[in-house]
């Protein structure tokens, strides 16, 4: 039988080219032997809704979203650092006998061939859509993740518990980027994080009253919750016309494409202290003569300290070398 994790409830696997999630694991009379039961991340893979002879071992989302499986028959995917080193080609004896530099345009850029490779030189590291084991003891892996500035962990599955439960491993992070993932609730950072400048949340349906937990960062300057369903933003405690406490740094925030129908969270927006480039494009936001031009000019109006308003990336640059 393979290895079974002692706490397999809730960690993702691969069977037959399928993802999934492990939501059982035990007996299942009157069948001889153990059992994972798993929701399938595709539905129509299943075969039940987690009951089996009149009896729920577990529940899906799908009526027929889920499966008993044979331990043998589905991997577990490996370890956080193991990940790291086989995703660039790190030989782990080498790397007790080499101090190579690894450049963040390499890791960003180009797929790293070189072996050898110092994981305490690492700046940059891409891991998106794999299946990645929490390490037991994050803290232990601080030393090998000791210069990580960007990480990048797109579609991995991973809830915001766990993302915190890893952070101990990134001592210095700077730009974290969770996209896609299977982000809900927000709880706060306490203590985690503190050096984070940059988070991308976009595309995760988050829980909207716990946006406001990210305000336990305190150098976070860029934030991208496009994407999240959010319709409602508000500062309680600050007054209209004042300042909010809260996202003291924060001077970048996407909201594309969400569900803000109401100008009052505009209102709200214009309490953050910091702010001068936002996103907002995709809304509902819309003027009395229903004409874009005019919103855009409301939402000017009352973003006095913007700088930037819809401006893409692409634009900026182009603006950048016409002014140069």
């Amino acid at each position: 039988m393979a290895e079974v994790p002692v706490d397999a409830v809730g960690k993702r696997v691969s069977c037959g080219g399928e993802r999934a999630t492990v939501r059982y694991f035990g007996p299942v009379p009157p069948t001889a032997g153990l059992w994972l039961g798993v929701e399938w991340d595709s539905p129509d893979r299943g075969k039940h809704d987690g009951s089996h002879e009149g009896v729920q071992y577990f529940t899906c989302r799908h009526p027929t979203g889920g499966s008993f499986v044979r331990p043998a028959k589905v991997s577990f995917g490996v370890d956080y650092l193991t990940a790291v080193r086989q995703a660039y080609k790190i030989d782990s004896e080498e790397v007790l006998s080499e101090e190579i530099s690894i450049s963040r345009k390499k890791l960003k850029w180009g797929n790293i061939k070189e072996r050898g490779q110092q994981l305490d030189r690492l700046e940059g590291l891409q891991l998106s859509y794999n299946r990645l084991r929490l390490p037991p003891d994050p803290s232990a892996l601080r030393h090998a993740f000791s210069a990580l500035r960007v990480l990048v962990l797109n579609g991995c599955q991973l809830t915001w518990p766990q993302i915190l439960e890893c952070a101990p491993m990134w001592p210095q992070l700077e730009d974290l980027c969770v996209e896609e993932n299977n982000i809900t609730e927000l709880q706060r950072p306490e203590g985690l994080l503190q050096s984070l400048k940059s988070l991308s949340l976009s595309s995760n349906p988050l829980v909207q009253d716990s946006v406001l937990s990210l305000s336990a960062l305190p150098r976070l300057e860029q934030l991208n919750l496009s994407k999240t369903g959010l319709s409602v933003i508000q500062f309680e405690d600050a007054a209209p016309g004042s300042h909010t406490a809260m996202y003291a740094a924060l001077k970048n925030l996407n909201l594309d494409h969400n569900n803000i129908t109401e100008w009052f969270v505009v209102n709200e927006l214009a309490k953050l202290p910091s702010l001068v480039r936002l996103s907002c494009r995709g809304n509902k936001l819309v003027s009395g003569d229903g004409n874009p031009k005019t919103a855009n000019q409301m939402l000017i109006a009352k973003l006095e300290q913007l700088v930037v308003l819809n401006v893409t990336n692409s634009m900026l640059l182009f603006f950048r070398v016409w002014c140069s």
